[in-house]
């Protein structure tokens, strides 16, 4: 039987992705609409609006991962104080 090996280090580097990945598809999301908000400069018709609801479509997608990540990111914080506890623990 195999067993699995967790440590805080690990934890802490899986919170790390998780945030990064909240910043990357909060950023992203945000550079979609500031494109096409600078689009609309120079650019206003039946088909920049039309393309307004795709970029609104597209940020909304990018962005619902992120409660996703929060969620994940609760359970590694209890995981992080579980192992915190284990290993202050004198046996």
């Amino acid at each position: 039987m195999t067993s699995a090996s967790v440590n805080l280090a690990i934890v802490k580097n899986a919170q790390s992705v998780c945030n990064e990945g909240i910043q990357d598809l909060n950023r992203l999301a945000a550079s979609l609409q500031q494109h096409y908000l600078q689009a609309g400069e120079k650019w206003k018709d039946s088909k920049y609006a039309q393309l307004g609801g795709i970029v609104h479509e597209c940020s909304t997608a990018l962005r619902k991962p992120i409660q996703e990540l929060v969620d994940c990111l609760n359970k590694l914080k209890g995981i992080e104080g579980a192992l915190s506890e284990y290993e202050s623990t004198n046996l």
